[in-house]
C-alpha cells in the first residue's frame, strides 16, 4: 500500500485554502480602515486636550500654529491622520471657538471633526 495523498485531494485543500482566503482578506482590511480612523478620533481628541489646556493659560484658543509654538503639545505638528497622512485643519484663535478636522484621504473630513471640546463630535 503506497501511503501520501492523491492529486484530487490535494486540489480540495487548496481550494478550501481558498475559499477560506477569500472570506478573511476583506474582513482584515476593515479591520485596519477602523484602525486607522480610531487613531485618527484619538489625535484629534488628544489636540482637543491641548486647545483647552492653551485657553487656560492664554484665555483664547490657539489657531493652527498656537499649538505648536506653545509649550502645550510639543508634536502638534507632528500629528498626521493615519490614512493618507494629511494634516488636520485648525479653525481657531478666538475667545468663542475652535475646531479641529481631520483632511485625511477622501475630504470632506472623513473622521470626523471636534469643536468647542471634546464631547462634540459631528
Amino acid at each position: 500500500m503506497k501511503k501520501g495523498f492523491t492529486l484530487i485531494e490535494l486540489m480540495i485543500v487548496v481550494v478550501i485554502i481558498g475559499i477560506l482566503a477569500a472570506i478573511a482578506i476583506p474582513k482584515f482590511s476593515s479591520v485596519k480602515d477602523q484602525a486607522q480612523e480610531v487613531s485618527c478620533r484619538s489625535n484629534m481628541r488628544s489636540l482637543a486636550t491641548a486647545q483647552s489646556m492653551y485657553y487656560g493659560i492664554n484665555n483664547f484658543f490657539a489657531d493652527e500654529t498656537g499649538l505648536v509654538t506653545s509649550a502645550v503639545m510639543d508634536n502638534a505638528a507632528a500629528l498626521r491622520c493615519p490614512n493618507g497622512a494629511a494634516s488636520y485643519v485648525y479653525v481657531g484663535g478666538g475667545t468663542d471657538n475652535y475646531s479641529i478636522t481631520c483632511n485625511g484621504v477622501g475630504g470632506n473630513a472623513p473622521h470626523g471633526s471636534v469643536a468647542d471640546g471634546i464631547t462634540s463630535w459631528q
